[in-house]
């Protein structure tokens, strides 16, 4: 279990549990989850997108989160990425983003078939 956790919050050393503010841990059975309210979140140690449920309450609105910066600041870069590759706007962009349920890669297959159709029906 020690290992699972030092693997998933990106530790080399035991040492390193002394130094967060938060260590992620593992869940063997989601079912313990049931009932409790989940926040996805960017956890900036472990360079990935987390869901962490609070025991007492929620995340603080006032207080000055470098997670949700950081996920404002990675959606941010992935809605670029989006618009370079696809060649469009903002706003496709985002909306391609969205209905793909934030999968940068359905969110290309989905452009690329409306593309498709479009050059079928003679649209494009």
């Amino acid at each position: 279990m020690v290992m699972d956790i030092k693997r998933l919050n990106n530790m080399m050393s035991d040492h390193g549990i002394y130094s967060r503010e938060r260590l992620l841990i593992p869940v063997s059975n989601p079912n313990l989850l049931i009932g409790g309210t989940c926040y996805i979140e960017l956890d900036a140690y472990a360079k990935r997108e987390v869901a962490v449920l609070y025991l007492e309450g929620g995340p603080d609105p006032k207080a000055n989160c470098p997670n949700r910066a950081s996920f404002d600041q990675g959606k941010r870069r992935i809605i670029d990425s989006l618009k370079r590759s696809m060649r469009v706007d903002d706003g496709t962009a985002q909306y391609y983003l969205s209905i793909s349920d934030g999968d940068p890669r359905a969110a290309l297959m989905e452009f690329s078939e409306d593309l498709k159709w479009e050059r079928q029906a003679g649209l494009a």
